[in-house]
């Protein structure tokens, strides 16, 4: 994103108060995962509501501004000021665009002294917002996180970053080792949860940041979040799809979803491309999770369907099954004990054997 290699200066002078909004909860959620397409439909379909006014149009560009949509959000001001005729929100100084006077009177009625006062306020705060410096951003959003990185993933913080993005070409250094050293390794493993929320919508934002990219789509399957996952990999340029890690996650989220066939073939392409660039160690690991998962599509394509079958021709079937998986693994099925109790423990003891040995085996 940025090529400076000065690092990003740390605090010193006191901090700005800056007048972040509180959003309705649905555009806040857009705005806080940086996803402008459910943005673009938070709007679409407040403009559709019979209460649409000034100050939803208002805080709608607010929530533009934190994902860097700034055309859209000057238009929504512009907007807000022809809802409200009359009340001054974007003062016409040279008289280019006179208030029709009917208009501007059934404004006012229509309105009240506190909502312009309110609608008045957000544009004051849209003004500070939108040219305040990205070092006071960057230094308001390092002063609330640097003492507990998961405040990185609190609205207001998330409010800041996307703010930040904006304008990061701005700052003296580059924003990408900064944060990566913030929610690092170590970070994702202690709370997952938190830094997925700091690194999906960094993912979505900056499209090239690789490391945001892989860490959301990995942390996001991680988490069960499968519909995510899949729109992370989906949005990966050109060049992250030659990566052999990302393979590796397309081929995750396949067996997730129950799609072994293709997650076999996303491993294939995780051992040719690691292999290509001479790291036979990871080729070697994408050999032995595609061989565990191949044991998997063998037991899901395999197994006779059941359903139609009653209780005695399904359990067969299936022991038929379990047999000659024994016997390929090279495991011995121990027989019933005298008693007839069930073994659960037993059982699951020898399917950990036995795929552990097909795995082996290739």
């Amino acid at each position: 994103m940025m090529v400076p290699s000065h690092p990003l200066p740390t605090l010193r002078a006191p901090l700005l108060e800056l007048p972040l909004p509180s959003l309705p909860r649905p555009l806040a959620e857009a705005v806080a995962t940086g996803s402008a397409p459910a943005f673009e439909q938070q709007l679409a379909a407040g403009r559709q509501l019979p209460g649409w006014d000034a100050h939803g149009a208002l805080e709608q560009a607010h929530g533009a501004l934190q994902l860097g949509l700034v055309d859209l959000a000057d238009a929504l001001v512009l907007e807000a000021d022809a809802l409200a005729p009359g009340w001054g929100l974007v003062p016409d100084r040279w008289g280019l665009w006179p208030v029709d006077p009917l208009q501007a009177l059934a404004a006012l009625e229509a309105g009240s002294a506190e909502a312009q006062r309110h609608c008045l306020q957000l544009v004051d705060d849209y003004l500070l917002l939108r040219h305040l410096p990205a070092l006071e951003l960057w230094r308001s959003w390092l002063a609330a996180v640097q003492d507990r990185w998961q405040r990185a993933a609190e609205p207001p913080q998330l409010a800041l970053m996307g703010l930040l993005l904006g304008r990061a070409e701005q700052l003296l250094g580059p924003l990408e080792p900064a944060i990566e050293q913030l929610v690092g390794e170590e970070q994702v493993v202690a709370d997952p949860a938190a830094a997925l929320a700091v690194w999906g919508p960094l993912s979505r934002r900056v499209p090239h940041w690789t490391y945001a990219r892989l860490k959301a789509a990995d942390l996001s399957l991680q988490l069960q979040q499968l519909n995510s996952c899949g729109e992370h990999l989906d949005g990966a340029t050109d060049d992250q799809r030659q990566l052999p890690w990302l393979c590796d996650i397309q081929a995750r989220l396949a067996m997730a979803r129950q799609q072994p066939r293709e997650a076999l073939g996303r491993w294939d392409e995780a051992i040719r491309l690691a292999g290509s660039s001479g790291d036979e160690e990871l080729a070697e690991l994408f050999r032995q999770r595609r061989r565990e998962a191949e044991w998997e599509a063998e037991w899901i394509t395999q197994t006779p369907p059941m359903q139609a079958a009653s209780g005695d021709q399904a359990l067969d079937r299936f022991a038929e099954r379990l047999e000659a998986w024994a016997e390929r693994a090279g495991v011995t099925l121990s027989p019933a004990g005298v008693s007839g109790v069930p073994d659960p423990d037993g059982f699951a003891a020898f399917l950990d054997e036995a795929s552990g040995r097909l795995a082996l085996a290739g």
